[in-house]
């Protein structure tokens, strides 16, 4: 009889066990980041070490995947659950993306710089007429960034600068010391680091003219909204109380994202400061911001005219 007792109670036990590691399963995300050294993607970093994700019961497994094309290319293959990107992807949702914008990462585009070469004669905004520009894929918010600046200046025709397509931050780095290309459009960090190395140098932030604006922005396939909405509540939840986090603890952000990102104590301090306004903790859409980027799209003809750009995005999901 006490072994006959013993038996159900090992065969509870496994049960048990078996049915929690089916919850476990269930609220594990593959997460991609847009880029594998941007500041800004580096707060999933953040939340990870504060241990915010793994309060939420959420296993994240994380990755970087350089250039929005590809990006949004692993979430139609069902590669990742949720992507971080780029606010003008959702571009690839009005092609046929299966998945949505569920919530803004980040707004205005402080993080967002061109950079030149240390030695560049280059001085200001109208000595890059008819110049080459390096960005990461044709369709990413640097390649967007770098169509502004001839759509702003109006500059077309051989006067227009020329935008090359590199496939990755490394591909433009190396085409820029290299001197293939004049200049390139990168993350602020991206552009302090070779400062740092006195490579290079940074001209302007975008942040200075362009706004309102959607930077960067969370998506989630179809099916992890429609299998399972409840993983991505937690995801969003722990993702803005991360970004509220860092916004209380300016050392321990920097301590966390300084080895990945690899820039001195004192460079890091200064693009924590620069960024910082930029990250909002509820990650609503700001109607005119989502109009302006929406339009842009139109503009440089990624978009097809009259796209209504809130039903490539949702806020059901959000805290």
């Amino acid at each position: 009889m006490q072994r006959i007792f013993r038996g159900a109670l090992c065969g509870a036990a496994t049960a048990l066990l078996a049915m929690t590691g089916v919850s476990h399963a269930d609220d594990a995300l593959r997460v991609a980041k847009g880029a594998s050294r941007a500041y800004s993607f580096m707060m999933l970093d953040v939340g990870l070490a504060a241990g915010i994700f793994k309060k939420h019961n959420l296993n994240i497994e994380e990755s970087s995947i350089d250039g929005a094309a590809r990006l949004h290319q692993a979430m139609v293959s069902d590669s990742i659950d949720i992507a971080l990107g780029a606010g003008t992807d959702i571009a690839f949702i009005a092609k046929g993306s299966p998945e949505k914008g569920v919530g803004v990462m980040a707004t205005n585009p402080l993080n967002m710089a061109l950079t030149l070469r240390a030695d560049s004669p280059i001085k200001n905004m109208d000595e890059l007429k008819g110049k080459t520009i390096g960005v990461t894929s044709a369709g990413s918010l640097t390649d967007w960034f770098a169509r502004q600046i001839n759509y702003r200046e109006g500059w077309k025709g051989k006067d227009a600068v020329t935008i090359a397509a590199l496939g990755s931050a490394d591909g433009t780095t190396s085409a820029l010391i290299a001197g293939n290309i004049d200049a390139l459009v990168g993350s602020v960090e991206g552009g302090y680091a070779l400062e740092q190395q006195k490579r290079a140098r940074v001209l302007f932030t975008f942040g200075d003219f362009v706004k309102p604006f959607i930077t960067h922005a969370i998506y989630a396939t179809n099916k992890l909204q429609a299998e399972r909405p409840d993983v991505l509540r937690h995801f969003l939840a722990a993702w803005y109380e991360t970004i509220a986090y860092s916004g209380a603890h300016k050392e321990e952000t920097v301590k966390t994202i300084q080895p990945i990102i690899n820039l001195s104590t004192d460079w890091l301090n200064k693009v924590y400061d620069v960024e910082k306004p930029m990250f909002p903790t509820d990650g609503h859409y700001d109607q005119q911001a989502l109009k302006i980027v929406a339009q842009s799209l139109i503009d440089t003809d990624q978009m097809d005219a009259g796209t209504d750009p809130n039903r490539l995005i949702t806020e059901q999901y959000l805290p």
